[in-house]
C-alpha cells in the first residue's frame, strides 16, 4: 500500500508529531507499504516530500496569494491577525499539497486538523483520509497568547 504521512507543521523538528511520524513510517515500511512523508521545512519556507526531490516554495506561493485576499474583499479574514495568518498558511499548504501530489497514494494519515482539512478540500479523487490530534492546539494558542 501507498501510504502519505503528512502534517502542516515542520518536519523533523524535534517533538511529538516528528517522532510519532518517523516510528510510524518505519513500522509500516516493515511491513511492506511504501511510505511518505510530507511537510514543512522551517528553515527555507517550503514545503516538501522527505527523502525526494519534490519541494513548493511557500514563500513565492504567499506573495502571489496576498493580493488577492484584499480587506475590501475579504473583511472577515482580517478582523483578527491570528485568523488571517493561520488561513493564509492553510491556502498556501493546500497549494503546495496540490502541486506535489495526493494522487499516488492509497491512503493518506494527516497528523493534525489543519493538515486534515486543507488536504480534504483539494483532493481530485477519493483517497481515504485519517487524521490524528496529537495536541491541544486551541490550548495551547490560548495559553501562548496569554
Amino acid at each position: 500500500m501507498r501510504i502519505l504521512l503528512v502534517t502542516y507543521w515542520g518536519l523533523t523538528n524535534m517533538g511529538g508529531i516528528w517522532t510519532y511520524m518517523r516510528q510510524l513510517a518505519d513500522k509500516l515500511s516493515e511491513q511492506g507499504h511504501s511510505v511518505t512523508l510530507m511537510g514543512s521545512h522551517v528553515e527555507n519556507n517550503t514545503l516538501y516530500l522527505l527523502g525526494q526531490n519534490a519541494s513548493f516554495d511557500k514563500k513565492a506561493f504567499y506573495t502571489l496569494l496576498l493580493p488577492h485576499l484584499d480587506i475590501t474583499l475579504f473583511p472577515h479574514l482580517h478582523l483578527e491577525h491570528g485568523i488571517f495568518s493561520f488561513e493564509l498558511g492553510r491556502y498556501v499548504f493546500e497549494g503546495g499539497a496540490a502541486v506535489l501530489g495526493l494522487e499516488n497514494y492509497d491512503v493518506i494519515h494527516a497528523q493534525d486538523p489543519i493538515a486534515s482539512y486543507a488536504l480534504r478540500r483539494i483532493m481530485r479523487r477519493a483517497v481515504p483520509l485519517v487524521s490524528s490530534v496529537h495536541g491541544a492546539l486551541s490550548r495551547e494558542a490560548y495559553y501562548s497568547s496569554r
